[in-house]
């Protein structure tokens, strides 16, 4: 027997993500506090527990844009991957659609609201590889320059300046609608202007579309970044830097701790790595 939720939620998402991926898509509005403040409702408070139900809706279909990315990224990278970054991660959807193409890569999943990164920590708990859960704003990541070889984002803020940043020479950023299909080559056009990749391609996908950005490479073949750490505590914190500064990071007690003297707190095992959370330590 159908679910009678299905149809009206699945119009309903369409809708939501047809009317706000396009302005999103423009730095100036994206930046806005009330952007952000409208999207962090919408995927918090309006969805939240109940995102999954809007995925369901989808019917099998609300993955088939980012696996169009993702196998196109494998065509390009090969096993060259070896750090990937879910930016908005929500429900961990994409991760463990990621990790299925990169198993041996390790995962760092961000996103703003705690909440969702318990749902995905959830969702995602028996991936056999590392997967790390941070908070943090896709505007500010906590990351250092050039430090990770493939992004990726879908239906979340698109960032490409700081996408851009974090990604080294010679790796890729995956940007996902699931259901505003009608503006795919609108979105790779903006990308494009960025002027941020050296190649730009994307394609409408069934109800959505993906948009993959490479990076200019340096070398004929990139090396690999380097995770450095015994356990999984300190290979997380030798991928983490402070959101302020960029300095290095180290766990001290419940926190994490930067060289400046900014500490994040650790919340049920999630650094909670926000500029606004910042502690400084100097007298």
């Amino acid at each position: 027997m159908s679910n009678p939720f299905i149809r009206p939620a699945l119009f309903l998402s369409q809708m939501l993500f047809s009317i706000i991926t396009p302005p999103l898509l423009m730095p100036r509005i994206a930046k806005l506090r009330f952007t952000r403040l409208f999207i962090s409702f919408c995927f918090g408070r309006a969805y939240g527990n109940r995102y999954q139900n809007i995925i369901d809706s989808f019917q099998g279909r609300y993955g088939l844009a980012m696996a169009e990315g993702l196998a196109r990224a494998k065509e390009i990278a090969g096993d060259g991957i070896s750090v990937v970054a879910d930016c908005g991660t929500g429900t961990g959807f994409v991760t463990r659609q990621a990790a299925e193409q990169f198993p041996h890569a390790t995962f760092i999943a961000f996103d703003i609201l705690e909440g969702m990164l318990t749902q995905a920590r959830n969702n995602c708990k028996d991936i056999p590889t590392d997967v790390f859960y941070v908070q943090a704003d896709a505007f500010a990541l906590p990351l250092a320059d050039q430090s990770v070889d493939l992004l990726l984002a879908q239906n979340t803020m698109p960032c490409f300046a700081e996408f851009a940043r974090v990604c080294r020479p010679g790796g890729m950023v995956i940007y996902v609608d699931s259901s505003a299909g009608w503006i795919a080559n609108i979105a790779k056009r903006l990308v494009e202007k960025h002027r941020l990749f050296e190649r730009v391609m994307g394609e409408r996908v069934d109800l959505g579309f993906y948009v993959l950005a490479c990076k200019t490479s340096i070398e004929k073949e990139p090396s690999k970044i380097s995770i450095k750490g015994k356990t999984k505590q300190q290979r997380l914190t030798s991928l983490l830097r402070c959101p302020l500064d960029k300095s290095k990071v180290i766990v001290e007690q419940d926190y994490l701790c930067c060289e400046h003297h900014h500490r994040y707190p650790i919340h049920d095992g999630f650094p909670v790595m926000l500029e606004r959370n910042a502690i400084s330590t100097t007298k």
